[in-house]
């Protein structure tokens, strides 16, 4: 797979901007997953689908002025936001949206993360994460 500029440049702004290491977590054959250290935002690496309906989901940890975060799903060649989640609590579990998302399993996409204090307002949280499954 050829390595996008784009995508490299995404990361190390997302990198940059947080305080914490960018790792990726293990997942489930067919599924994606992106752990992030601290921020109000994040983007992921991108990936391609190996199936043609998805769900995604996340989950923001307590400690940070975020109480709620959502993810969107997002195509990579032309940054069109195909989907975004319900937001959820911050409450460092896991949250999976339950709404099946229709993607091409031919093109690569990318998650984003967003934190959101109680108003609405963009709120940090001192780690997250964003997935498939």
């Amino acid at each position: 797979m050829a390595i996008r500029w784009r995508s490299v440049t995404r990361v190390a702004a997302v990198t940059a901007a947080a305080t914490g290491v960018l790792t990726l977590a293990a997942a489930p054959a067919g599924a994606f997953s992106q752990s992030f250290g601290s921020g109000s935002y994040h983007a992921s690496k991108d990936f391609v689908p190996t199936s043609g309906t998805i769900r995604i989901g996340g989950k923001g940890c307590t400690g940070g002025a975020a109480r709620s975060f959502y993810v969107q799903l997002v195509r990579t060649h032309d940054s069109t936001k195909v989907f975004s989640s319900y937001s959820y609590g911050a409450d460092g579990r896991g949250h999976t949206d339950p709404r099946g998302i229709g993607v091409d399993t031919g093109s690569s996409y990318y998650l984003r993360w967003y934190g959101r204090d109680n108003g609405g307002h963009s709120a940090s949280a001192p780690c997250a994460g964003a997935y498939t499954v």
